[in-house]
């Protein structure tokens, strides 16, 4: 008997994604500063507001696309929020821009996003007529935005990801430069990240930071689910969506987290009003 033997046996190794080499060399430990909280939204007003937009506009708009335009108007009424991390200081945007996560492909095997610039001066309508026509682009045209660089993650062995990501993210975020050489869009991840995981079938999904964006902020959305809740005292049947918020405490605490919720509460209650540009 050999004193040395394999340890796991494998059958082979499988060929990734840019994405999936990128995830690999994003994460790479757990010590990291993290928040998760969930906020349980009554979206009865919501989902009335989407029909009249729809049906007013001919847009179709989501839930998705209605976190991200109330997540933009929070952070612009809470601007302490909307800030980079650089050098051990806080600097602070000048304009509220939302990354929304999407599949680049039609079957959900590659990830893209796209930041929708000055997303708080913009009406839901804008905000997803923006992203459809982005997002045909995407799957007609390929990623050309971020084709660029994912074409060489895809090259790279999987150990120089992470170190390239962390030297990309100091040279665009620590030294604030940037080139069209790059390969990527100019602050290509915006004040704060959604991500649909109701899309996906599920209720409820924390997803994790990515560090080399600098972006201190994650929401996933999930799917609504009816579920028992008490307004104005009486126990009534609602629809109900769960908004999971990742957050970086070093840029936001809980009294920032306080105010948000507030805002966000009262934008889903009343958001014709809220939502008036």
């Amino acid at each position: 008997m050999s004193l040395i033997a394999s340890n796991v046996r494998y059958k082979r190794k499988l060929k990734i994604s840019a994405w999936r080499k990128t995830a690999i060399g994003t994460w790479r430990d757990a010590g990291d500063p993290s928040v998760y909280g969930m906020l349980e939204i009554d979206v009865t007003h919501a989902l009335a507001y989407l029909e009249k937009v729809k049906s007013q506009s001919g847009t179709k708009v989501t839930l998705t696309h209605l976190v991200g335009t109330i997540i933009a108007r929070a952070i612009h009424r809470h601007p302490a929020i909307n800030c980079v991390l650089r050098g051990g200081a806080l600097h602070q945007r000048e304009t509220v821009d939302v990354f929304y996560q999407i599949a680049s492909d039609q079957h959900g095997q590659d990830l893209s996003g796209m930041v929708i610039k000055n997303a708080d001066q913009k009406s839901i309508q804008q905000i997803a007529q923006e992203m459809e026509a982005k997002v045909q682009t995407i799957r007609s045209k390929g990623d050309i935005d971020y084709r660029q660089m994912k074409g060489l993650i895809g090259l790279m062995p999987g150990w120089l990801v992470g170190p390239f990501l962390t030297l990309g993210s100091f040279f665009l975020y620590g030294l604030n430069l940037w080139g069209s050489w790059i390969g990527s869009p100019q602050d290509s991840f915006g004040s704060c990240m959604v991500t649909s995981v109701g899309s996906l079938g599920l209720d409820m999904g924390f997803a994790p930071l990515v560090p080399y964006s600098r972006c201190p902020l994650l929401i996933a959305v999930g799917a609504v689910q009816d579920r028992p809740i008490v307004r104005d005292g009486q126990l009534v049947v609602a629809p109900v969506v769960r908004l999971c918020a990742t957050f970086d405490h070093r840029l936001i605490d809980g009294m920032h987290a306080s105010h948000m919720v507030k805002t966000l509460k009262a934008c889903f209650l009343n958001p014709e009003q809220e939502l008036k540009t």
